[in-house]
């Protein structure tokens, strides 16, 4: 029997707002990335340990939003007919695995620089699935009028612990020894899949009557699965080309990830050429935007009630790139560290914020899919930005810092029309 979606959230969620279901989810959640900061720190001090080159390092930033380029649509889609809960835990057992391994050939001398690439790429790959599942599975426990505080609370979590806990802590044990970080992310990866055991689980999604018609009863064969997959991806396709306001939501994700990831892809050699931070305080650094990102969480959902999202959503993107084009022109290290921790507030708030409305102007059966096509293509030129970050910090490290700056603050302004649709229909929808 299919367990209609209006059956399976009222049969778990929490009306009063965030409780014990979602605690447990929230918890999963933080424990993955905690991992994830552990490794996204890690990984680039290794990878500037094997090689000096601006294009090898800044590649290995290209390796990480490759997956949603390629898998990132067809994520959305499995995350849409399949149980959320399971699925997530699944990857993080996968990702538990492969930085384990990249732990082993650290340990034993044999890492290289293309062994770095395949585990960043296997690692987001998993992602892909992890995060769209995820963010679906927030509306599904947790009623609409607590979206703010609960996606607060997911951003603040997210952030604190990938990059006040899982950065510096990574500094400090790569300090001792390279593979010590990586081990210890691929047990809070476990740790993860370990938690999601105490998440209830929904119906799994299965193929309506029409794509199953002409099949006969019972299980349906692998060809009806994947054209039902095939279909229910360009149907979010579809959502998205329809729909104008989403449409241009596309374009905002694509233009802030091109130019944050151009500045992002040197940021390790910046830091410690351009600003003198030593590789072992490099993940304290990183830390001070996640100080940012406590206030951030604080005081978004609050905020919400008093000024528009539109001004919140659209301030907090201009000033992360105002942050960052500023930090490119700094050589003291605890200069650029006060900017850092204002961006972090700034992206937190304009962040969580966004993901509320996202949530609450798109239906939930169709979240994966909409998500995963979003990202696809939002992030789809990130890549292509470290790329060419990684070029330009050839010339000068502090170029691509700043450039991507002034491309994230000159893409907001562009789509405040967007912006602006977004936030009226969720208020709509609110009403």
């Amino acid at each position: 029997m299919i367990v209609t979606e209006r059956a399976e959230a009222d049969a778990i969620r929490e009306p009063r707002g965030p409780g014990p279901v979602f605690r447990r989810f929230w918890g999963a959640y933080t424990a993955g990335n905690l991992a994830d900061g552990m490794m996204l720190t890690a990984l680039p001090l290794v990878a500037a340990l094997l090689t000096s080159d601006p294009l090898l390092v800044g590649g290995l930033t290209a390796v990480r939003f490759l997956p949603w380029l390629l898998f990132g649509v067809l994520s959305g889609a499995v995350a849409d007919r399949v149980d959320r809960v399971r699925a997530m835990r699944a990857v993080a057992l996968v990702r538990a695995s492969a930085m384990g391994l990249l732990a082993a050939l650290l340990a034993t001398g044999n890492a290289t620089i293309w062994a770095l690439y395949a585990v960043m790429f296997t690692v987001m790959v998993c992602e892909t699935v992890y995060d769209s599942a995820a963010r679906a599975h927030v509306p599904v426990i947790v009623a609409r009028d607590r979206l703010d505080a609960a996606n607060s609370r997911m951003e603040g979590g997210r952030v604190v612990t990938e990059d006040f806990a899982g950065a510096p802590v990574a500094g400090v044990l790569f300090g001792a020894a390279a593979a010590l970080p990586v081990a210890t992310g691929g047990l809070a990866y476990l740790l993860s899949a370990v938690v999601l055991i105490a998440v209830p689980t929904t119906a799994r999604r299965v193929p309506t009557a029409e794509q199953v018609e002409g099949q006969g009863e019972g299980r349906p064969s692998r060809r009806v699965v994947l054209r039902s997959v095939g279909a229910e991806t360009r149907e979010g396709f579809r959502y998205l080309a329809r729909n104008r306001v989403q449409a241009g939501l596309v374009g905002l994700t694509l233009g802030l990830s091109f130019g944050f990831q151009m500045s992002a892809s040197v940021i390790v050699l910046f830091v410690q050429q351009k600003l003198g931070v030593p590789p072992h305080l490099f993940g304290v650094f990183m830390a001070a935007s996640a100080l940012g990102a406590l206030g951030g969480a604080a005081v978004a959902a609050p905020l919400a009630r008093r000024i528009s999202k539109r001004v919140l959503i659209a301030g907090g993107f201009v000033l992360v790139g105002v942050f960052l084009a500023s930090m490119g022109a700094m050589t003291s290290p605890w200069a650029a560290a006060v900017v850092w921790c204002l961006m972090g507030a700034a992206n937190l708030t304009a962040n969580a914020l966004g993901y509320a409305v996202l949530q609450a102007i798109t239906p939930n059966g169709l979240f994966g899919r909409v998500e995963g096509v979003r990202k696809a293509l939002g992030w789809g030129l990130a890549p292509v930005g470290a790329v060419l970050g990684g070029f330009l910090g050839r010339i000068d490290l502090a170029i691509p810092v700043s450039l991507g700056g002034l491309i994230v603050a000159a893409v907001t302004v562009v789509s405040l029309r967007a912006i602006t649709g977004s936030v009226r229909l969720a208020e709509e929808a609110a009403v």
